[in-house]
């Protein structure tokens, strides 16, 4: 463990109300118990120790040896899982159609049991003939072509029957 690592401890010991325990004993046994860990884990511990930041921890008394290895520990777990290297970001490779097109051929595909009104209606041209009464209940206007169609078949309204 470096200088910045036992300086980090003693600041946050000195953080917290001295207890009557040899302070040089207390530091030998802090760097004792965390001589596995990285210099960073330990660093980050006595930080978040100091600031109050350590879920579970008492405010009033510094943490034990115990509490700090253990907090010094999932440290130095997050410090190990931010070193892996990440998957790379996804590429696009383009297909045969762009993706607008690809959208066209799903609506079309959606719509192909149905009956073509009319091509290449702009929107405008469809609330005109809604308007109107000139189109059947239910006609849909399918943005992406244009294409004007009457209502799916399960909506068809049957005038005097069943």
């Amino acid at each position: 463990m470096n200088y910045t690592a036992i300086t980090e401890i003693t600041r946050m010991l000195n953080a917290f109300p001295t207890s009557k325990s040899d302070p040089d004993l207390t530091l030998d046994t802090f760097e004792m118990a965390t001589s596995g860990l990285s210099s960073q884990a330990v660093i980050e511990a006595a930080q978040r120790y100091t600031m109050g930041e350590v879920h579970g921890q008492t405010k009033t008394f510094a943490p034990s040896v115990a509490e700090f290895v253990t907090e010094a520990r999932q440290r130095q777990e997050y410090i190990e899982l931010k070193a892996k290297p990440r998957l790379p970001a996804p590429r696009y490779f383009p297909g045969p159609l762009a993706p607008f097109q690809v959208r066209q051929e799903k609506r079309r595909a959606e719509n192909a049991d149905r009956q073509v009104i009319e091509a290449n209606v702009p929107l405008d041209r469809f609330v005109a003939l809604s308007r109107a009464k000139q189109l059947p209940v239910g006609a849909v206007w399918v943005a992406t072509m244009g294409i004007l169609g009457p209502a799916p078949k399960e909506q068809t309204i049957i005038k005097g029957g069943t």
